[in-house]
């Protein structure tokens, strides 16, 4: 597997599903194609070192992402680099005067260089301020989520969206807690989330309820279907829209779009998932699904 060395520090970037990526998204001579979460640019740099007369529109909310993926992408000229984020497709692709797109990709993983950066307060192993943004522009943060908001609205979002389902006891007990004293840090709270909750399956106590703060602070589902929706309006017939999903959760949300939207047919019965080969290398691509659709101007009709 081909690394993309990043400049920050000496960690290596593996674009999940690179191969599998670059068969699917059929590139074609002159081609137009948005990789609509670039993060650090692995797929792009990928794409674009694979097909030479491409051209490429990257997009991402995270600015430090950007900076590096115009780093990873600086001897190529056939590419811009968007400030945004998926959701406001239409808006993006309008200014740019791009009414017809070849393909999409969207993958739907965060960079681990984000998961590491303690300011930012993804991970819960890691001591950083509750914050979870991937645009820091954005006012919502984990902070607030898990300080202000109410008892009911908290066990929603831990049922829907961490789809743990018997919290409403460790929701108390982070209510009382507040009130003594807010929860500051990532380790603050995963901590109190280990002596309070028991998690049955082999993963740490804290991840679900991270993993639905951060969906929460960043409106992640909400912004994946609307992203799904305006992008097939772009698609050429015969264009194609790539999504590599991480839980189930985007997966249920991807699937049923590619099931139920008029003029997409289905090319992947079943997600691909990374080889052998892939999980050796970069074992953090195991929950990775790809999910291919093709426009199809008479399908569905």
């Amino acid at each position: 597997m081909e690394k993309l060395l990043i400049k920050s520090g000496n960690e290596i970037h593996y674009p999940v599903l690179k191969e599998e990526v670059l068969k699917w998204i059929n590139l074609k001579d002159g081609g137009l194609y948005i990789d609509c979460t670039c993060g650090t640019g692995g797929h792009s740099k990928f794409l674009l070192s694979s097909r030479k007369n491409i051209f490429l529109i990257c997009i991402d909310k995270d600015e430090k992402m950007l900076e590096i993926a115009e780093e990873n992408l600086k001897e190529f000229k056939n590419y811009k680099l968007i400030k945004s984020g998926f959701e406001n497709i239409d808006e993006i692709l309008e200014k740019e005067r791009i009414y017809k797109v070849d393909g999409f990709l969207f993958d739907l993983g965060f960079s681990l260089l984000q998961v590491k950066d303690p300011e930012r307060g993804f991970s819960f192993q890691i001591e950083g301020p509750l914050d979870m943004r991937y645009d820091r522009s954005y006012k919502l943060t984990a902070f607030d989520i898990i300080n202000k908001w109410k008892r009911r609205d908290l066990i929603y979002i831990f049922k829907n969206y961490g789809e743990i389902k018997n919290c409403e006891k460790i929701v108390d007990k982070i209510i009382e807690r507040r009130e003594r004293k807010k929860f500051e840090t990532t380790k603050e709270l995963s901590e109190f989330i280990s002596q309070n909750f028991k998690e049955r399956k082999k993963i740490h106590p804290a991840t679900r309820f991270f993993l639905a703060l951060r969906i929460i602070v960043n409106n992640e589902l909400e912004c994946l279907k609307i992203g799904l929706e305006k992008s097939v309006n772009f698609l050429k017939d015969k264009g194609r829209i790539l999504v590599i999903s991480f839980n189930s959760l985007e997966d249920r949300i991807v699937k049923n779009f590619l099931k139920e939207k008029n003029k997409i047919k289905i090319l992947t019965k079943k997600p691909l998932t990374p080889s052998e080969q892939e999980l050796k290398e970069n074992p953090l691509s195991r929950s990775a699904k790809l999910r291919v659709g093709e426009k199809d101007e008479e399908e569905k009709e």
